[in-house]
């Protein structure tokens, strides 16, 4: 029987983990378990539940920095920001949604963000949560405090640590106390739809639309069967696929340059526009990658050069009959598997030769018990990561084999 360690202040967080390392047993961390499907299954019989370690240390939207512990809902956060209208600028995406495995819907925490570092559609343009981690407290698996980084980007000196902790997974230390950076939303919002059923011309397009100067902020394109899971009637209402570029700013120039964009790309096809509350409801629905939520199929997400984006997405259709979304200024496409075969040496070797990444993010465990979730490390870097892995947490008691058995690089990415 699994036994669970809920702590509700640092102290008592110290005290867990150094019990862990004292016996050697190793920990599952979560916060709200929103994410628990997402990588490989940890092998511990004892979980540390950081879903009572919550509360708002301070948050000071005149400095544009919030600082919480790590239990806190996102669902809490973005409510206590919208209210000063800010925001994550980085806006990520509903994991629970997507991954279906049981959690309220929204359920995820500011802990479980930071540690797998999600990004949504303004990804190329502003940078993943990683990039708007200011600094953090932690314990690491030698039950040792360290922190990093502090309440504006200049604080960080030496080592960058809050670069190393996003995306690690739980397996370096565990975060109690994450400062992060919120901006003011945009006075005006727009989104840009144009009719195209083809991906690679699509592709085309968005490339075009992020090279010119109209400011696109996010870009992506929907086939025409997943439009009608957008939830929006007047976008179904099109009767195609579509490319959406989004545009923020002051009112004139978002004007201006949603008719800009409509004149570059009218050789694609017809234009229409979506408004405020339409613009945000459409973008948050790219960000939790609706057409594909409710956690049927296989789902993959392939990391790669924009200007590559479109050719990746053709070949991935084209070699595994599944179904494509391309989240373009997130740098990323999406493919969606019918059935229990990954085909991961497929998918994988298209995006190696297109200089790009593939994570299995959603999969049944027996699945990912035989297909490494994430794409390889070259041998230089691997022994890198080995060794502050090593560092950080020596008898390798946070998260064991979450990140897993990383496969053998091929080519370049």
């Amino acid at each position: 029987m699994t036994e669970v360690i809920s702590p509700t202040t640092p102290e008592q967080l110290r005290e867990a983990i150094s019990w862990a390392l004292g016996s050697k047993n190793p920990l599952e961390i979560i916060g709200s378990g929103s994410k628990k499907t997402y990588g490989h299954a940890v092998a511990a019989d004892h979980v540390l539940d950081l879903s009572k370690l919550t509360g708002v240390m301070f948050y000071e939207p005149e400095e544009l920095v919030v600082s919480v512990r790590a239990g806190t809902s996102l669902a809490e956060i973005h409510a206590l920001l919208r209210d000063k209208n800010q925001q994550f600028h980085f806006e990520p995406g509903n994991f629970p949604g997507l991954l279906a495995d049981g959690v309220a819907d929204h359920a995820g925490t500011i802990g479980g963000l930071i540690a797998s570092n999600l990004s949504g559609p303004r990804r190329i343009k502003v940078g993943a949560a990683r990039d708007h981690l200011l600094g953090f407290e932690a314990i690491s698996g030698r039950a040792e405090d360290f922190k990093s980084g502090g309440r504006v980007m200049k604080n960080v000196t030496g080592f960058d640590l809050s670069k190393l902790m996003a995306g690690s997974f739980g397996t370096l230390g565990v975060m109690h106390t994450i400062t992060m950076k919120v901006m003011p939303r945009d006075e005006k919002t727009r989104t840009v739809l144009i009719a195209c059923d083809d991906m690679q011309i699509a592709g085309s397009a968005m490339t075009r639309a992020l090279g010119s100067e109209n400011e696109v902020s996010a870009a992506a394109w929907i086939a025409r069967e997943q439009v009608v899971k957008l939830g929006l009637d007047i976008v179904t209402g099109i009767g195609t696929g579509i490319v959406a570029l989004r545009v923020e700013g002051p009112a004139p120039s978002v004007a201006w340059r949603c008719e800009a964009l409509g004149k570059l790309l009218a050789d694609i096809g017809a234009s229409e526009e979506l408004h405020s509350a339409n613009s945000n409801a459409f973008w948050q629905a790219v960000a939790d990658v609706a057409p594909f939520a409710g956690g049927i199929g296989l789902l993959w997400r392939v990391s790669g050069p924009p200007a590559s984006g479109g050719a990746i997405a053709a070949k991935l259709a084209d070699e595994t009959g599944g179904k494509i979304m391309m989240d373009w200024a997130g740098a990323q496409t999406w493919l969606q598997l019918a059935g229990g075969d990954a085909m991961a040496d497929k998918v994988r070797d298209i995006a190696v030769s297109h200089d790009a990444r593939a994570v299995l993010v959603r999969a049944p465990e027996d699945i990912r018990n035989q297909v490494p979730v994430f794409h390889a490390e070259d041998a230089a870097l691997a022994r890198i990561n080995a060794k502050i892995r090593e560092n950080f947490d020596p008898e390798g008691i946070l998260n064991p084999g979450r990140i897993g058995h990383m496969i053998a690089k091929r080519g370049n990415a």
